[in-house]
């Protein structure tokens, strides 16, 4: 059985639920997301991550081959600014980002968002790492995370305030599911976890917890 809560608005967050139709859609869209075991298909721990470059929404670059030669790197997929749920996931990390930071990690969170309000720049300021557009979801294709949208579920979108056209491009029709990945500096995953349903919250302490049980890279000493 799928848990499913009511969703709160996309733009705001207030308890705003759709009309009833509304929300069967919503509900049967996470259940049968669930139910489709498309998740199982993602890329797993022990087989060797995606290489990319993307922008983030100041137009930077973010390569990930420079990023794990720092160290490791954790990456999350998510749908946009424009989901309150996506945001707050970015929140919960980074209530964890300075303790990422002590460790030598990097954190880039990507989605499929090319556009934005002056409410998403105003979310962004909330967090201090990159959010990625990935244009597409070409690179959540590669991690195997992306799943289409149906007519019905676009528009209950759309109905929500969220006009997926425009924030995202007319010619994408795909969204991620909430990924986390850890990174390692050989660029190995050493850790996924793929959530089908957006509403629940995955536990920061875990990605914590898996980072201090990671292997540490041997130092190396001249000899004179």
């Amino acid at each position: 059985m799928v848990l499913y809560t009511p969703p709160v608005n996309f733009l705001t967050g207030n308890q705003n639920p759709p009309a009833a139709k509304g929300q069967e859609i919503l509900r049967n869209s996470i259940v049968e997301l669930c139910e489709s075991k498309i998740a199982t298909h993602a890329i797993k721990a022990g087989l060797r991550a995606p290489d990319f470059t993307l922008f983030d929404m100041e137009g930077s670059e973010v390569n990930s081959l420079d990023l794990t030669r720092k160290g490791p790197v954790v990456i999350v997929f998510l749908r946009g600014l424009w989901c309150w749920y996506s945001y707050t996931t970015l929140i919960a990390l980074e209530t964890i980002h300075t303790a990422l930071s002590d460790r030598g990690v990097s954190v880039i969170a990507i989605s499929p968002q090319l556009h934005f309000s002056q409410v998403d720049v105003d979310r962004k300021q909330a967090f201090n790492f990159p959010l990625l557009c990935d244009s597409r979801s070409r690179i959540a294709q590669e991690f195997q995370v992306a799943w289409r949208l149906s007519v019905s579920l676009k528009k209950t979108y759309l109905q929500l305030g969220a006009d997926l056209d425009k924030l995202n491009g007319a010619d994408c029709e795909l969204l991620p599911m909430t990924s986390f990945y850890i990174i390692d500096r050989q660029g190995t995953i050493v850790y996924s976890d793929v959530n089908p349903n957006y509403v629940q919250l995955m536990s920061m302490n875990e990605i914590l917890l898996v980072l201090d049980n990671m292997p540490q890279p041997r130092k190396s000493r001249a000899i004179e």
